[in-house]
């Protein structure tokens, strides 16, 4: 029985790759050292194959990781981790841990607006874009923090 399960996994997995997309809640919780870190890490190395990202997540992550530091209201010791975690994402980026995948942003907006007409109460507007662009790219996991 054990066997017949391993084929399964193993030809499913085969033909139908994992596809992981994290929000920038859990993607700030992998470059930045927290309380939820070990549990993010822990869950990201049981997947196979990269976190994918959408391209406005590498530009936002980069973009407030740069203003971090070099906001003259920043201490040295925010500096220096928004730097690390800059210098982290990047690597991460290059190793292929982080991938980035074109994704129809259209289609994720339409998505997202649809599910926000159904609410009784308005959320923020990236607490429905990134379930939308997972389910736009039909990922396997959505993982969020």
């Amino acid at each position: 029985m054990a066997t017949a399960l391993k084929l399964e996994i193993s030809f499913c997995a085969e033909f139908w790759p994992m596809k992981p997309f994290v929000d920038s809640g859990f993607l700030l919780t992998l470059l930045f050292t927290t309380s939820g870190s070990p549990v993010a890490w822990n869950i990201a190395h049981g997947l196979e194959g990269p976190i994918l990202l959408a391209s406005l997540q590498i530009f936002t992550t980069e973009n407030g990781l740069r203003r971090q530091i070099e906001a003259k209201g920043s201490t040295a010791a925010q500096r220096a981790l928004a730097a690390a975690a800059l210098q982290r994402f990047r690597w991460y980026c290059e190793q292929q841990v982080f991938q980035m995948i074109p994704l129809d942003y259209d289609i994720a907006i339409q998505l997202a607006n649809q599910w926000q007409q159904r609410l009784t109460k308005t959320l923020p507007g990236l607490l429905l874009l990134w379930p939308a662009l997972a389910a736009t790219l039909a990922a396997t996991h959505f993982l969020s923090f």
